[in-house]
């Protein structure tokens, strides 16, 4: 009997004993962090849904404002006519304010415009402003910066927002 028990040793020895069971402490550390980002994200996306409203509001201003201004040009053949006086008439809801005045807000357009040129500049919040132009160039050109005037806004240069 001494060589099955010399046996069942030597095969215990070669295979060593039972793995012990594997702790999955490691899937609920991803999953935890999976869970934790997602709600993160999610978050974030609702505080910054504001500012998306903001930004297209301040966008469809500029539209409007572009084709009252458009109107007038092809109605007189010069971008001069498309001053914030005239604007203000064509367009009740928002108000219009010379190219060298800043905007203050969504609703209130500075423009600047001259024979050839005209632009505008919406302030979507402290800091920031878009701008669009038309004239010289492929029409219309846009932008955005920090400084929400009509005069700044002929600076603008970008094929889109």
């Amino acid at each position: 009997m001494a060589i099955d028990d010399e046996v069942i040793r030597a095969y215990e020895e070669e295979f060593g004993p039972e793995p012990t069971p594997r702790s999955n402490r490691g899937f609920w550390i991803v999953a935890g962090t999976l869970l934790v980002s997602s709600v993160f994200i999610i978050v974030e996306i609702f505080a910054n849904r504001p500012l998306a409203n903001s930004i297209g509001h301040a966008q469809d201003s500029l539209r409007r404002a572009k084709a009252a201004a458009e109107s007038i040009h092809r109605q007189t053949g010069s971008f001069a006519g498309a001053d914030a006086g005239a604007l203000e008439a064509e367009i009740i809801d928002l108000t219009f304010r010379s190219g060298e005045e800043a905007s203050t807000g969504l609703d209130d357009v500075s423009v600047s415009a001259s024979d050839t040129e005209w632009a505008a500049a919406v302030q979507v919040r402290p800091g920031a402003c878009f701008y669009i132009r038309l004239g010289a160039g492929p029409d219309p050109r846009y932008g955005a910066g920090t400084g929400c005037t009509g005069d700044v806004a002929l600076s603008a240069n970008d094929p889109r927002w």
